[in-house]
């Protein structure tokens, strides 16, 4: 059934026959589960169908909007972000609080889920729950391990525990941000690619690394942490506590300081704060410090690339986050260093190309991954917790 409406939703209009014949399911069977679903309100039969051929026209299937909805929180720093995403679109509604003395994640996830979402939305039609955290989740441990959450005292552990209860009406995941992200690219822009990275800078730099098909380690982000490669092992001190990490050497706030390095006049300098989307646009402009600071990040990024390429040979690499805003130039130039730094038998089939998504687009790719991986249209299992 869960394929049947995945068809569905992606072609956004097809007939039982068409199901049927991509399915190898008979039509009786097709049409039974078809009806299953128009009863639940999952899809809806649109009637005939446009069609310029001659005889009768199949009535169209299109997967219903404003029906059903997968609740997404996100916790960034001290706020605790609820978002009401729509199995059939994208986010409806979303709540936001603040972490203050005496409160958790939880209580503050439990206060934007009854208090401000229950209130507005019918309690039956919210499918499940999704928590996304940009950490390592270890599921063999049950801990989280983060730089950027205020996990307090007894950290992920306490965590893990206390969400695994705080929602017994609904399944809940705890899932991964880079690894939604990564979904949502592979789903929404239609990845052919089999094997693929999707590389994320965020808060910090993660990847996620589908083989097959398949996304590696599941969406816990416990399988890869492609920030803490070291580039640079005498360089800046990475707030993991090892030296010369690519996310330490490659994070917005060092970009100041390699501009200086470069000996190189720039209207950047004058700034406080530089970020990627300042420098891509200085290094469009012409300006030397710009162009100069670009090239020596994309040959660290190469070398981490490159040692990723010999790793898992992926056939697509994608760049999302912040990091499109360094521009074309800057992805010309990560091709070009990996020409001189990786194995060219490997690097000359591996293609590089930015995000089509925003970054916000883990939100829909949270909803779409717990929809695929864990909710079932004939057992629904309120009270199950997950684990990437």
């Amino acid at each position: 059934m869960k394929h049947l409406y995945s068809s569905i939703y992606i072609e956004n209009g097809i007939s039982r026959t068409e199901l049927a014949r991509r399915t190898h399911l008979s039509k009786t069977t097709v049409s039974t589960l078809v009806d299953e679903l128009i009863e639940g309100e999952f899809i809806a039969d649109e009637g005939t169908s446009h069609s310029d051929c001659v005889g009768r026209k199949p009535n169209c299937l299109k997967a219903q909007t404003n029906q059903h909805y997968v609740i997404v929180i996100s916790w960034v720093d001290n706020i605790a972000e609820a978002h009401v995403v729509d199995v059939a679109g994208t986010s409806v509604y979303s709540t936001r609080l603040k972490l203050e003395k005496g409160q958790t994640y939880i209580s503050l996830s439990k206060i934007c889920v009854c208090r401000d979402i229950l209130s507005k939305f019918d309690p039956k039609r919210i499918l499940g729950i999704c928590v996304v955290v940009s950490a390592m989740i270890d599921a063999v441990r049950n801990e989280i391990y983060s730089t950027t959450l205020s996990l307090g005292p007894g950290g992920g552990g306490n965590l893990i525990h206390e969400l695994s209860f705080a929602f017994p009406d609904y399944p809940v995941a705890l899932l991964e941000d880079t690894a939604c992200y990564a979904y949502a690219e592979k789903i929404y822009t239609q990845v052919k690619e089999k094997n693929f990275a999707f590389i994320n800078f965020g808060r910090g730099i993660g990847a996620t690394i589908f083989i097959e098909g398949n996304m590696l380690g599941k969406a816990s982000g416990s399988v890869t942490q492609f920030g803490h490669y070291s580039v640079t092992p005498k360089g800046p001190l990475c707030i993991c506590g090892n030296h010369g990490c690519l996310e330490a050497m490659f994070s917005e706030s060092q970009i100041k300081a390699r501009l200086e390095e470069s000996g190189k006049k720039s209207c950047l300098l004058g700034r406080a704060a530089i970020t990627f989307e300042d420098l891509g646009k200085a290094a469009l402009y012409k300006d030397p410090a710009a162009i100069h600071t670009l090239e020596i990040m994309a040959r660290d990024l190469a070398l981490a690339l490159s040692n990723l390429i010999c790793i898992v040979n992926p056939e697509l690499i994608i760049l999302g986050g912040k990091g499109q805003h360094l521009g074309t130039l800057f992805l010309e130039e990560v091709q070009s260093s990996l020409r001189d730094v990786g194995f060219r038998r490997m690097v000359d089939f591996s293609g590089l190309r930015y995000s089509q998504l925003q970054s916000d687009a883990y939100l829909n790719g949270a909803m779409k991954y717990f929809f695929d991986t864990y909710y079932s249209f004939l057992e629904p299992k309120p009270g199950a917790f997950y684990i990437g």
